[in-house]
């Protein structure tokens, strides 16, 4: 058989359409779905979506659950299948309730994409994500040369990523505008910062040392007043460079005007910077993690740990909590042996515990299969 089926091209096409207009995805989750459905294809050999049973649910799922392995790769091979076959399931699902279709493809065979209970839970298990401390990440900035203008870029990005929690691909965007007036944070406007899901909020610079801020706001003070930019000027510009004297070579001369094109420079900046220092190399991404690792550490009061929260661009406090603030296991030892079992006055209070309940309970209920295994 061909290796296109011009009937599922066209109900791809439509789905894909829903996807962007009327759910309002991002491009990335769409690709990931057409990723899905496309091995689900090949699987069948191009079979007619108005044929799908729940047969085929079942024989596609266990042949991506054959492959076996460690493990730290089963881990991240059942998260893979798990999105996969979630994405498959809300295809099928969008298939059966479309005029033509309603009495060939049936809404309950969708539900046999479920993963087991085991490899569902398998699949949504998050192995421990390593974090510099913050005192790692403060000597390797102060081992960071700062004599050239680029020298003192990289530097500045460096203590950006920890007083902001910045993500890479917005730390690449950021304009000279965006810098508060005030000096005291930034504000991450999504018409022009690449935020996660085109939010805009402001962050306020964490505590994380005075000199840290200081390297970023004297960087700065040194591209508006000694390089004379402006206020729509890259506040991370690119590195330019030219062709070197009398050499059939390129040097780095200075800092250009634009943005960078992709996140890789940032990556390249912090694994530099450790190794200079001497420090394994943490992603700047991990930067996020140490920030809610310190915020378990720093907060006093739940209006502290939502403020903080907030701070790195999260709606909700279950966010930060479940989703970077895991404790490594030597400090959730640290703390149960030191509790005592007496009463403080820094309690959750009752509303708040029970926003944080009905978070986790809806996220457990949206977790477990339903269907006919349920039963």
């Amino acid at each position: 058989m061909s290796d296109v089926n011009p009937g599922n091209e066209r109900l791809k096409r439509r789905y894909f359409h829903h996807m962007a207009e009327a759910k309002g995805l991002a491009e990335a989750t769409i690709g990931h779905a057409a990723r899905a459905v496309a091995a689900y294809e090949r699987y069948t050999n191009w079979k007619p979506f108005s044929n799908f049973t729940s047969k085929d649910a079942i024989a596609f799922k266990k042949s991506l659950l054959a492959d076996g392995g460690k493990r730290s790769a089963e881990l991240s091979s059942r998260a893979t299948i798990y999105t996969k076959l979630n994405h498959l399931m809300s295809f099928f699902k969008w298939l059966a309730e479309q005029p033509g279709l309603k009495t060939k493809v049936s809404l309950g065979d969708a539900d046999y994409f479920h993963l087991s209970r085991r490899d569902g839970r398998l699949a949504q298990e998050r192995p421990d994500k390593p974090a510099p401390t913050l005192e790692q990440i403060q000597t390797a900035i102060r081992h960071m040369p700062a004599d050239t203008d680029v020298e003192l870029r990289d530097r500045a990005v460096m203590a950006f990523l920890i007083l902001t929690g910045a993500r890479v691909r917005a730390v690449t965007t950021f304009k000279l505008k965006h810098v508060l007036p005030n000096r005291l944070g930034v504000r991450q406007d999504a018409r022009d910062v690449a935020t996660k899901g085109s939010k805009t909020f402001t962050t306020f610079f964490f505590p994380v040392g005075d000199d840290l801020r200081g390297n970023f706001l004297d960087y700065v003070e040194h591209l508006r007043v000694n390089l004379a930019r402006g206020s729509d000027d890259p506040l991370f510009p690119s590195t330019r460079q030219d062709v070197a004297a009398g050499k059939n070579s390129f040097e780095i001369v200075g800092l250009a005007n634009d943005h960078w094109s992709t996140a890789e420079p940032v990556r390249s900046i912090c694994r530099r910077a450790f190794e200079r220092a001497g420090i394994v190399y943490f992603s700047p991404h991990s930067f996020r993690r140490t920030l809610a690792l310190l915020a378990e550490e720093r907060c006093r009061t739940p209006a502290e740990l939502k403020a903080w929260s907030q701070n790195l661009g999260h709606d909700q406090l279950l966010t930060t909590l479940t989703s970077y603030g895991a404790l490594p296991e030597a400090r959730q030892a640290e703390l149960v042996a030191g509790l005592t079992g007496e009463a403080t006055n820094t309690m959750i209070p009752n509303h708040l515990l029970e926003e944080i309940v009905e978070q986790v309970t809806n996220r457990v209920r949206e977790s477990v299969p339903t269907g006919k295994e349920n039963k």
